[in-house]
């Protein structure tokens, strides 16, 4: 991976929506694909920040398509953003080079549309939601970087010791093909990104994670003892087991619930968990996901925003 980031001339169009600007500002004038973002501002001057991290594999346009969290942000005057990071649909988040990325992108958007001095919210769906959590763990940890009043992630994956060992029950046991072939390249990334297996050496998983179940210090999670955040799940079993053979320990829910409970018993009094039912289809498709941007509801998370 490249270790220097660099930011060229911004290009940029807008397009109009109801009660919304969509802008979409390319940092490389050769490379539409990484580095860009889509910002969805309301009429008038912003009120604040919310920005937004998508799934693995997912570019912009399908992420707002899947959710219309920014048309509800618009309407209480937030402007939404919708990034892409260096590696476009293939970033990992929570690595060095993401985070820098994103230490960067933060401080150029806020400057932009000034609303540095404003309310900053952060969010994100799956690989894109750890790596919101990894952020504000890093931030509220610093005195450089912009702290989120409240963060929210869709189902985030947030022990990677516990995802590894998960996928490679996966391959040994799952007779589903689009789950063997997704489990054997998360292995490869996992084994590229943290230069090791839990099984040889535990500890880059325990320090890149934004959760380790097995770092009885809990490290990384304890940093977010006075950051509002709310983690969505849909924990639909039956539907796991029959349609990817994979058991409770295969899903995010499980690093969720074990988040949550871990902040409140440190003193967090505003770690909220919603385990949703029914809720994940992929708007793209129509096809039924539990792992979905769908199981968040749009003003229910911005009203829990909202309050901080």
């Amino acid at each position: 991976m490249k270790n220097i980031l660099t930011f060229t001339t911004v290009f940029l169009f807008s397009v109009c929506c109801l009660g919304q600007t969509k802008e979409v500002v390319y940092n490389n004038p050769k490379d539409s694909t990484t580095n860009y973002y889509f910002a969805f501002k309301p009429n008038g001057q912003p009120k604040g920040l919310l920005l937004l991290l998508t799934s693995f594999g997912e570019n912009l346009q399908i992420a707002s398509n899947e959710t219309d969290i920014q048309k509800v942000a618009a309407d209480k005057g937030l402007i939404t953003v919708f990034a892409s990071l260096q590696h476009g649909t293939q970033t990992f988040f929570v690595d060095s080079l993401s985070q820098y990325t994103l230490d960067k992108l933060i401080a150029d958007i806020q400057k932009k549309y000034a609303v540095k001095e404003k309310p900053f919210y952060l969010g994100g769906f799956s690989l894109g939601g750890a790596g919101v959590v990894k952020y504000a763990e890093r931030a509220y940890s610093s005195i450089s970087l912009t702290k989120p009043k409240a963060i929210f992630a869709i189902d985030p994956p947030l022990d990677f010791e516990r995802m590894y060992l998960s996928l490679e029950q996966t391959v040994r046991q799952s007779k589903v093909e689009i789950a063997k072939r997704e489990a054997d390249y998360f292995i490869k990334r996992l084994q590229y990104e943290f230069r090791s297996t839990p099984q040889y050496d535990k500890k880059p998983f325990q320090i890149m994670s934004p959760y380790s179940y097995s770092d009885t210090l809990q490290t990384n999670i304890k940093t977010l003892t006075n950051c509002p955040i709310l983690l969505i799940s849909e924990p639909d079993i039956i539907w796991q087991m029959e349609e990817r053979n994979r058991s409770l320990y295969d899903l995010n829910t499980l690093d969720c619930s074990l988040v949550i409970n871990s902040l409140r018993l440190l003193g967090n009094k505003n770690a909220s968990l919603v385990l949703t039912s029914g809720k994940g289809y992929r708007k793209l498709t129509g096809k039924r996901n539990p792992h979905s941007w769908s199981i968040a509801d749009t003003e229910q998370t911005l009203y829990w925003l909202l309050q901080y």
